[in-house]
């Protein structure tokens, strides 16, 4: 009896650090939902006030109110994404006597000195390939989740189409997302909203590492996608 408890009460231990595990793994990929969560609400804020009028009674106050409630809704996005933006701190620093390429189709933005720092003129730029650096297959994930993952519900009140966006950004030391700049954007709406969700992704699992040092490095990553 003693061994049969015993058997149980090991297999449920068990059973549940995997949970644990996959509890984990679970929120990990689920990234920080709040930003998420807080356009949503700003949109829905923007679906409740339009509803409220009729376009077949009344068009020209429904797109007057259209107008307004749609400006607020871009405006509190902006907001959003200018709040987040703001608390940044970078730690690290770019070395701008480096500099890496490739050719595996991941975008890689020329580092840039410092504000006030003037590379001596003697010391030549470094170029060095992605390969070398440690963890870069991080960057390969990062592309494919930008795309896969990224939160279509968000986007459902757009009209069908193509949509695009280009994101600038930097890794820090840490592998956190920072100094993120959506350009290019074809509708203004969803270029806040991707760069809110490379926010909401946040960073690396684990920071891009060169020379056993962990490095500042910027990127751009086009997001295309297509709705019918």
């Amino acid at each position: 009896m003693n061994h049969r408890f015993l058997l149980f009460f090991i297999t449920f231990i068990i059973s549940s650090l995997s949970v644990q595990k996959i509890n984990a793994q679970e929120k990990k990929k689920l990234m920080n939902r709040g930003i998420l969560t807080e356009v949503k609400r700003i949109q829905k804020c923007f679906s409740d006030s339009i509803y409220q009028y009729d376009y077949k009674k009344d068009s020209a106050l429904y797109r007057q109110k259209y107008k307004a409630f749609y400006g607020e809704k871009i405006k509190n996005l902006k907001n959003l994404y200018q709040s987040i933006y703001d608390k940044e701190a970078m730690i690290g620093k770019v070395d701008p006597n480096i500099s890496f390429k490739t050719t595996s189709g991941i975008q890689i933005e020329n580092n840039v000195p410092q504000t006030g720092i003037t590379p001596p003129v003697e010391v030549k730029n470094k170029s060095i390939d992605l390969a070398e650096v440690e963890n870069y297959q991080q960057l390969e994930e990062l592309k494919k989740q930008l795309t896969l993952d990224f939160p279509v519900y968000l986007v459902e009140d757009l009209d069908g189409g193509t949509y695009r966006c280009n994101l600038y950004f930097m890794i820090d030391v840490d592998g956190k997302f920072k100094n993120i700049k959506y350009k290019g954007a074809s509708d203004t709406e969803f270029g806040i909203i991707s760069a809110l969700f490379l926010y909401a992704v946040g960073g690396l699992e684990k920071p891009l590492i060169y020379n056993k040092k962990p490095i500042v490095q910027n990127f751009a990553q086009p997001i295309v996608l297509r709705f019918e």
